[in-house]
């Protein structure tokens, strides 16, 4: 068990040391001496919350490789989005809108999303069956992805596009943009690679 302790404090220490967090040194620090003094459940509280700050960092770490603009919409800057979470042990959510006047688009990145399960399933059948034409399996920089399309009845057209990787799972969806080959092409601008290195 020491051994476990000391691999996670060594590794968070590197991650610290990447983030250049101050609240993830004093966190390590409050459970070092947690631990010593034998308080085993605040040295394990500690480490969550370290593992929280490191998750925030590398959330706004992909947010700066993602692009400003895509499709002819802008990043909402007040509407970027970065949280460390606290699932069993640590979790990491973050999402960035885009916004022009007639379409707009949101990006989210979640770790261990409820939804990974059943899409894997979905995407690692050798014979796909969606629900019908308007989904269907594309690729997004390598990575298998779900894609689906619905209109609503004004006319809007919606994509919603689900790539897990790993344990995490990145989702796309945007209204207004009517045809696929520019939601592909858009998905195309997205340094997916360098996502899935930061997140993983």
């Amino acid at each position: 068990m020491r051994t476990h302790i000391i691999i996670i404090l060594t590794c968070l220490l590197l991650a610290g040391a990447h983030s250049h967090s101050q609240d993830v040194a004093q966190k390590l620090d409050e459970a070092r001496s947690a631990y010593s003094s034998g308080d085993l459940e605040s040295a394990r509280f500690a480490l969550q919350q370290a593992l929280q700050e490191v998750n925030i960092a590398i959330g706004n770490e992909i947010l700066a490789l993602l692009p400003v603009e895509m499709g002819g919409m802008t990043k909402a800057d007040d509407q970027d989005n970065v949280t460390g979470t606290n699932y069993g042990f640590a979790g990491l959510y973050l999402s960035r809108a885009y916004q022009s006047e007639d379409r707009d688009a949101r990006l989210e990145i979640i770790s261990d999303s409820p939804l990974l399960s059943g899409i894997n399933a979905l995407l690692a059948m050798p014979v796909f069956m969606g629900s019908g034409p308007d989904q269907k399996r594309i690729k997004i920089g390598g990575y298998k992805a779900l894609l689906s399309r619905s209109e609503v009845p004004d006319g809007t057209v919606t994509y919603d596009v689900q790539m897990p990787f790993g344990s995490s799972l990145l989702t796309f969806n945007s209204n207004g943009i009517k045809e696929e080959k520019e939601v592909e092409e858009i998905l195309g601008s997205i340094p997916v690679d360098q996502i899935v290195k930061l997140a993983q």
